[in-house]
């Protein structure tokens, strides 16, 4: 009988969470298979008979102090249990994620909630993924399609579905196709920055070019090193826009096709031949960015002069920034971190650092020019300055004689008023009524002002690929390109692909961790336990 209580209360255990676990199954809305069934009967049994064995123990200990102890255990328990299941109901029926990773990976980017929220038609996604592999790609997924009505998704195992695989032509997956009326893009990816840079695709209306000046030592966009401009070209076909070279000097002109002109930190001045064409393209209501270097070696005052036109000054200067906010990401005192930045739609929301490599000072003039209103971007800290001293001989320090004491703007934006285009002067036919005539004036009432825009900054090392990735500074140059574009939709931040967290320990790290965890560890609660026992006997 002795070994029949032994047997029993060992096993007694182990049938009371069997039996748990079954009831948690299935109030989670889950069926039991029909071969656990009798398992569960028999750990049932289990724990009846343990009662029923040790019953008279249990009554023995009814009023000993231990038992009194029991019950105030009991209580704790069941008082603890109920308050987690308070807390299990609320979580059930009002939910709230937080997200405490880096760059908040696990919650959708600003850019994405403007684009979904932002569909004005029915947009389907069908993600084709075996039932099983389709986890984090369905959450993500399930919460794009929470931003809008407009947005509908479906999942299909292909397995499952063949005849809806086979009516897409699914080959691999995973596999998204997205569809807006006629128009598909397929793409291979569930990741945030996929998803959403095909939404845009399908959802735009043409295309817009971006075209890059060259002929004058200009960044190039096919420079894979670290001054080039690659990234800076991917990043804007990620983002749907063409890039094409520009060659002023030859064209004479800017090609209509052009939706914005980009200057990107020329090496000589602007010869006359260029700064005219971008001149009267700003003038008829064209975009331009405009990037341009401290005066280190070469000046450039075909360059300022044409900024000033647009009330833009760029200083004579390089900012040196002693913050050391910089310092703690392996930059130096000439590398200016911004963190502030002025009420503007290009930098809406933004909550980033950019930061600056060799920069000079560019900000809003202080004077007037008739029909541009300039304004500043970007403005580093106040432990920074604008050194006048471009020889950068010596220790770098502050002279109140000569030098500006910050914050320094390093960026700045101007909207210029457009000319009309001349239109030739036609004689209404003798059958025009007041009724057409009045709704042509309210159309042209209706039309927004036409009007060119200009940012210039006063480096050009933050949208290489050297520092492209750092931060915000992807996002403030594909900001100025969206707002040059007038694509309001794409100003935002951006969704950012995940960072490797990977860890990698070198051999003698290794060893280090598993001496600790296997033998010193192990050897500490071992002694622990040899020294209690001693002073217990």
């Amino acid at each position: 009988m002795s070994i029949l209580k032994k047997l029993v209360d060992f096993l007694a255990p182990l049938g009371f969470v069997i039996a748990v676990g079954a009831v948690a199954w299935t109030r989670s809305g889950h069926t039991l298979p029909g071969g656990l069934r009798p398992w569960l009967i028999a750990a049932a049994a289990l724990v009846l008979v343990h009662l029923i064995l040790r019953w008279e123990d249990a009554t023995r200990g009814l009023g000993r102090r231990q038992m009194k102890y029991g019950t105030n255990t009991f209580v704790l328990v069941v008082v603890v249990l109920g308050i987690l299941g308070a807390i299990n109901y609320l979580v059930n029926r009002h939910t709230q994620r937080f997200d405490l990773t880096e760059n908040q990976r696990y919650s959708l980017a600003d850019q994405t909630r403007k684009v979904v929220q932002g569909l004005e038609d029915e947009v389907t996604i069908t993600y084709f993924q075996r039932e099983r592999e389709m986890g984090a790609g369905r959450d993500r997924l399930r919460e794009y399609q929470a931003l809008s009505d407009k947005l509908k998704v479906e999942f299909v195992d292909p397995v499952q579905m063949p005849a809806r695989a086979q009516a897409f032509d699914i080959t691999t997956v995973p596999t998204l196709v997205l569809q807006r009326g006629e128009r598909r893009e397929r793409i291979s990816s569930a990741s945030e920055q996929d998803v959403t840079n095909a939404l845009i695709t399908v959802t735009r209306e043409g295309s817009k070019t971006v075209c890059f000046v060259e002929g004058q030592g200009e960044r190039s966009t096919e420079d894979s090193a670290e001054r080039g401009f690659s990234g800076a070209k991917s990043a804007l076909a990620d983002s749907q826009y063409e890039v094409e070279s520009l060659f002023l000097l030859r064209e004479k002109t800017v090609p209509e096709r052009c939706t914005v002109v980009v200057v990107a930190g020329p090496e000589k001045d602007l010869a006359p031949e260029a700064v005219s064409p971008l001149r009267e393209y700003v003038r008829a209501g064209g975009k331009a960015l405009v990037m341009v270097e401290p005066e280190f070696k070469e000046s450039f005052p075909n360059v300022v002069g044409l900024l000033e036109e647009w009330n833009l000054q760029a200083g004579d200067d390089v900012v040196v920034d002693i913050s050391g906010v910089g310092q703690i990401f392996g930059a130096s005192e000439l590398a200016p971190l911004v963190m502030e930045y002025p009420s503007h739609a290009i930098t809406k929301d933004f909550r980033v650092m950019t930061l600056f490599a060799g920069a000079r000072s560019m900000q809003a003039g202080e004077g007037t020019v008739e029909g541009v209103t300039p304004q500043d971007l970007a403005r580093t800290s106040e432990q920074s300055w604008a050194e006048t001293t471009l020889t950068l001989e010596g220790a770098l320090e502050f002279e109140e004689e000569s030098d500006r004491l910050g914050p320094i703007s390093l960026a700045a934006v101007a909207t210029v008023e457009a000319e009309a285009p001349a239109s030739e002067d036609e004689e209404p036919a003798e059958n025009d009524d007041e009724a057409g005539e009045d709704a042509e004036a309210d159309e042209e009432e209706d039309r927004p002002p036409l009007e060119g825009r200009v940012v210039a900054v006063g480096d050009v090392d933050f949208a290489s690929n050297q520092l492209l990735g750092f931060q915000g500074n992807q996002d403030f140059f594909l900001n100025v390109v969206a707002w040059l574009a007038e694509d309001a939709d794409l100003i935002s931040i951006r969704p950012k692909e995940p960072e490797n967290q990977s860890l990698f320990l070198s051999r003698q790290v290794q060893q280090n961790v598993a001496w600790v965890a296997l033998v010193i560890l192990p050897l500490i609660f071992v002694v622990a336990g040899v020294v209690t026992w001693w002073r217990r006997r």
